[in-house]
């Protein structure tokens, strides 16, 4: 009887303790992504990808890069930076933690937020897209401070039957003077899988050559680096780009 009652107690001291052990599961936190799809009028866009500008030139679109910076709805921020680089991430902006009911409109430069335009570069967090090992070639360093805004391409200019895209633009464009606010009201977040919530943008460059008010012709209108004498290309562009920028 008395090794019954001890072997008694100990299963019940043994099951007590499983119960006492079972954890509730972790919650998952939702996240939300916002990706860019650049398009060319109604057709999607991939670089290298031969399409005709409003004046007949044949281009190439071969590198699209930006920044947007401190992406919010009022005092909550999503994030504080995200690079989207079209050749490298494909139309991923950014991806972080938070809920689609905190985020229905959103606020965000096209740039780098003077607050954090000429800090060091490399005084970021390793995972922070204004690190200098990710930012790379999007930060100056004869000229403190990021470049907001990469498109770069290849034209030809000739309507003469032969494929001789030897007309270069650059247009490498940033500088506290041109930033640029994009807003979004009445955000609609997609569920994408469970916890994972997106909005798609669109990015349309044949809007960026022609919007209806202003136009950018790249056989004259072909490169910007933010020197002197280039303010008004520099601001021309980052604004057609911002213009081009539309909820998909």
């Amino acid at each position: 009887m008395k090794y019954f009652l001890l072997i008694l107690s100990a299963y019940i001291f043994l099951v007590g303790c499983k119960e006492d052990d079972v954890q509730p599961p972790t919650p998952v936190a939702d996240k939300l992504r916002i990706t860019m799809q650049p398009f060319y009028g109604t057709q999607q866009l991939a670089l290298e990808q031969i399409v005709t500008t409003p004046e007949g030139y044949k281009v190439q679109f071969t590198g699209l890069k930006c920044y947007f910076t401190s992406i919010k709805n009022g005092s909550k921020t999503l994030s504080q930076a995200a690079l989207f680089d079209f050749a490298q991430n494909g139309k991923l902006v950014t991806e972080m933690e938070g809920k689609p009911s905190d985020f229905t409109s959103l606020t965000s430069f096209i740039g780098v937020d003077p607050a954090y335009n000429h800090d060091d570069p490399s005084a970021f967090a390793s995972d922070n897209p204004l690190n200098i090992m990710i930012a790379n070639d999007m930060h100056w360093d004869w000229n403190p401070g990021y470049i907001f805004l990469k498109v770069e391409a290849k034209v030809d200019t000739l309507d003469d039957g032969v494929d001789n895209f030897n007309h270069f633009v650059i247009f490498h464009v940033g500088s506290d003077a041109i930033l640029q606010n994009l807003t979004f009201s009445n955000v609609n977040w997609s569920a994408t899988s469970d916890h994972l919530y997106t909005l798609a943008l669109k990015l349309d460059m044949l809007k960026f050559l022609q919007n209806g008010s202003q136009s950018l012709d790249l056989k004259t209108e072909y490169t910007s680096h933010n020197m002197a004498g280039q303010e008004a290309i520099s601001l021309k562009v980052i604004q057609q780009f911002r213009d081009a920028i539309s909820l998909y």
